[in-house]
């Protein structure tokens, strides 16, 4: 999956596709979850290490923000459940017409080259 932190494209509203959105969270929640389990006994090093977790965090926020933002510009998003299965049964509807004149083109060629 791409990894784009870009903030100015959250603003594009041009189509994503579903690979397009960044939604690889597990490192940064690995690396937030490692953080918080070390026990150090220097208290320097508690606050160092704190400070980092907390940027972690951050980090995490800024990257739920860009894929919520990815999110709401792929197609069909703004489409309740009821209206997409209304879309699904049009297209499938075409799908299978264009699937029966591919058919019977299929035939009549099929017929016409026999009687050559």
């Amino acid at each position: 999956m791409e990894n784009n932190t870009d903030h100015t494209d959250s603003n594009n509203f041009s189509p994503l596709s579903v690979q397009d959105v960044d939604v690889d969270f597990l490192p940064i929640v690995y690396e937030i979850i490692r953080s918080v389990e070390r026990d150090f006994h220097d208290n320097s090093a508690k606050a160092r290490e704190s400070q980092d977790c907390s940027q972690k965090v951050l980090e995490l926020q800024k990257k739920f923000d860009v894929a919520r933002s990815q999110i709401k510009r792929l197609p069909g998003i703004d489409y309740n459940k009821q209206d997409q299965l209304k879309q699904f049964e049009i297209l499938r509807t075409q799908l299978r017409l264009k699937r029966e004149l591919l058919q019977k083109y299929r035939n009549m060629c099929s017929f016409e080259t026999s009687f050559k």
